[in-house]
């Protein structure tokens, strides 16, 4: 398969997950927490995915499911990836004592594991969905820091840099007209990536049920499908629905990521040629 295949496939799943998302409330047949009919249904006309045990459309909660996942990934991935590429920019164009001192804090931040860390705060403070975003971004911007560090200080020897600070041009002048347009490329490669991360963060919280109680997402669906019964009872259209679609947004992060390597690496063209 071609890169551009590729990325044309991993582009349409993922807009078709986006679309979905946004026009949930007219694309779900009922409300997600509405009782709609008798427990444990399997799938029929009015039920395309059956119910669970209380009764709510299945299908209509994988609808609104989609929300609370591309939000958890896209929101928190944006927050970790403009923070690290501002943090990144500045220590590796300034270098000397302010290079030092940010990787030291970076050293000692990137020891801490991100997902208990978030376990933790979640499970005591059960922030809602939106600060839970906000927690993984900020958790997870500081691996971003030293990919975009150490192209930076590349750039920053260059010449069309150095002669712009012969001209007398200003440092946030250079980092924002020169620096910043080549190292979108690997910053927008990083947000795919931690988008996917990001994303599994949430639906393994969700699944430990310690994610928003109130927010309908895919964790808290197979969390619920597995304490109730689903595998020993064979209730396939409970547990397998969710799993699929947490699998398919995934895998096309992926090779959404990975077609993009390719675009901004030549290397990687050329080793797989």
């Amino acid at each position: 398969m071609s890169r551009k295949t590729v990325l044309a496939a991993s582009l349409g799943i993922i807009l078709a997950y986006c679309v979905v998302a946004l026009l949930a409330p007219v694309i779900a047949p009922y409300d997600p927490h509405a009782i709609t009919g008798a427990p444990l249904s399997p799938p029929d006309r009015e039920h395309p995915l059956g119910t669970n045990d209380l009764a709510q459309d299945i299908f209509s909660r994988l609808i609104w499911g989609t929300r609370a996942t591309l939000l958890l990934g896209f929101l928190g991935a944006t927050i970790a990836v403009v923070l690290g590429t501002a943090v990144g920019i500045i220590s590796g164009y300034y270098g000397g004592t302010v290079d030092e001192a940010v990787m030291r804090v970076i050293d000692v931040a990137m020891t801490i594991p991100i997902f208990p860390l978030l376990l933790i705060l979640t499970m005591f403070f059960r922030p809602g969905i939106y600060v839970t975003a906000v927690l993984m971004g900020l958790l997870g911007s500081f691996q971003g820091v030293r990919v975009i560090r150490s192209q930076v200080l590349s750039l920053a020897v260059a010449d069309f840099v150095t002669g712009t600070r012969a001209l007398g041009a200003r440092d946030g002048y250079i980092m924002g007209r020169h620096i910043l347009p080549n190292i979108l490329p690997l910053a927008g490669v990083k947000f795919v990536f931690s988008a996917q991360h990001f994303m599994l963060i949430g639906i393994g919280l969700g699944f430990l049920g310690i994610g928003d109680p109130s927010v309908v997402d895919w964790g808290q669906m197979i969390n619920r499908a597995s304490q109730n019964g689903a595998i020993i009872l064979g209730l396939w259209w409970w547990l397998i629905p969710p799993g699929l679609a947490v699998t398919l947004i995934s895998l096309a992060l992926a090779w959404l990521g990975y077609a993009c390597e390719d675009e901004i690496n030549p290397r990687l063209r050329l080793l797989r040629v």
